[in-house]
């Protein structure tokens, strides 16, 4: 009987000492071969290897430069291709306002995987709250309302694009709606995970039967549409 409860301890104990063993090696794995890499190396090396957990389910999913995997998402994808599905501009016509400031250009904050925010999948346009927001893409209404972190949210999709415009305080857009380029969809705001009034402006691309990327925005404006303020800390 005792023999028997001995190998029930041992058959229980073997994996949290086989994950405990694998926790110390990759431990080890960091700490011998991160100094040896050269000084540039090592940043880039080290935010990697301690990226837990990798996500290797959106590894192969079409990503390449100025773009970045795209998760699952509550928005769906339609399907719809119509007219005018290029993508240009910006969702804010100038002049804007910023606090008391009246600017002639759209201001850029953070932008595509800032350096302050490496995970930012868009440009974000800080703007007081009430400024008219425009879609850059003609297509169909596929999200319209309150979508979590994004807040009041609106998403016009066409040809395999979606672009998406966040943080609303109001919506003037129905799902199911057919929009011609730089309708207005809705006003600037500040909800959802936000800490001030801004726009938040991303683009999805669908690369596969279900794989998606974030695209930089700024592949589809130019540098003379735009001031650019940076991003804070």
């Amino acid at each position: 009987m005792k023999g028997f409860f001995r190998f029930s301890i041992v058959l229980m104990t073997a994996p949290l000492l086989c994950g405990a063993a694998l926790v110390v090696g990759y431990v080890m794995l960091v700490v011998l071969t991160i100094p040896q890499l050269p000084d540039w190396a090592q940043p880039g090396v080290e935010q990697w290897l301690f990226d837990v957990p990798q996500y290797a389910e959106t590894s192969d999913n079409g990503s390449y430069g100025n773009s970045t995997p795209a998760g699952m998402s509550a928005v769906p994808w339609d399907g719809y291709v119509g007219p005018g599905s290029e993508i240009y501009g910006l969702p804010l016509v100038g002049p804007i306002q910023h606090w008391s400031e009246w600017v002639g250009k759209p201001l850029l904050g953070c932008v595509f995987q800032d350096p302050h925010y490496r995970t930012h999948t868009g440009s974000d346009f800080p703007v007081n709250e009430g400024t008219p927001i425009h879609t850059t893409i003609a297509g169909k209404v596929v999200w319209s309302g309150s979508n979590g972190p994004w807040g009041n949210l609106v998403v016009v999709e066409n040809n395999g694009y979606q672009v998406w415009l966040a943080h609303l305080s109001s919506i003037q857009a129905s799902e199911g709606d057919i929009l011609n380029y730089g309708d207005v969809v809705g006003l600037s705001g500040n909800t959802g995970n936000s800490t001030g009034a801004h726009l938040h402006y991303g683009i999805k691309q669908k690369t596969g039967e279900k794989s998606y990327v974030w695209l930089n925005p700024q592949s589809f404006f130019t540098e003379d549409e735009f001031i650019s303020i940076g991003c804070s800390d």
